[in-house]
């Protein structure tokens, strides 16, 4: 199971929640990551950015492989994608999302092989795409679905913290469809799919969504992996 990082930076369960938190290097290094994100010639709120020195240790860019490097440099969106299954709904955060047509309007998200909601969106047919917003507030609604359904996908948990569920949805306000997908209340905009095809790729499976519906209820613009320092590449 990939993990998503925080610019190279294994992100974990915090330890209120039986995991061991950003591993290594701790809130002054997530600071680092995205500040580095948002760096190199780019501006933040009008302004150049200078970052300053990293703790030491850090690996040296060089030491890294090129390749990853370079793939860490593609910007993505965050979503949460909602499903359903025996009348449960379900969100997982994506970044692998794009509209591949106009006429007819389709959507393509990747799913990890082994994803649940893979499994949901196959017995249901539906799924919804939830843009977050940018800010801390999104950032905030975006951590609530990066725990896996199945906690056992995380790698170096222990036997009681693997058998646990989490429902994430259960903490977070939001409204059904009546596919039964969820839309989240504080979401920037909200897209509803009917799956049309799945394509094994890889390690990974495309779903083709036909839009059927959606909805712009925010202001703001779209959380990418820019403002966040999220990446899920490489």
């Amino acid at each position: 199971h990939r993990q998503m990082s925080i610019r190279h930076t294994t992100l974990t369960l915090s330890p209120a929640d039986g995991g061991e938190g950003i591993r290594g290097r701790g809130e002054d290094q997530r600071r680092r990551s995205r500040l580095r994100a948002l760096s190199c010639g780019r501006s933040c709120g009008g302004r150049a950015m200078t970052l300053p020195d990293l703790p030491p240790g850090t690996p040296d860019r060089k030491e890294l492989d090129p390749i990853e490097m370079a793939m860490h440099e593609l910007a993505y969106g965050v979503y949460v994608v909602g499903s359903v299954e025996d009348g449960q709904a379900n969100g997982m955060i994506a970044d692998w999302v794009m509209q591949i047509s106009f006429e007819p309007r389709l959507l393509c998200v990747a799913f990890e092989d082994d994803s649940r909601s893979l499994a949901r969106i196959r017995q249901n047919g539906a799924f919804t795409v939830n843009v977050l917003e940018e800010g801390l507030d999104g950032m905030a609604l975006a951590r609530e679905f990066l725990q896996p359904f199945d906690a056992s996908k995380i790698q170096g948990r222990s036997e009681a913290a693997s058998a646990q569920r989490y429902h994430k949805l259960d903490e977070v306000e939001h409204t059904l469809r009546p596919s039964g997908c969820p839309v989240l209340d504080d979401a920037l905009a909200w897209i509803e799919c009917e799956a049309e095809q799945f394509i094994e790729v890889g390690d990974h499976v495309l779903v083709i969504g036909r839009v059927v519906d959606g909805e712009v209820v925010g202001s703001g613009d779209p959380l990418t992996s820019v403002y966040t320092g999220w990446t899920y590449s490489g």
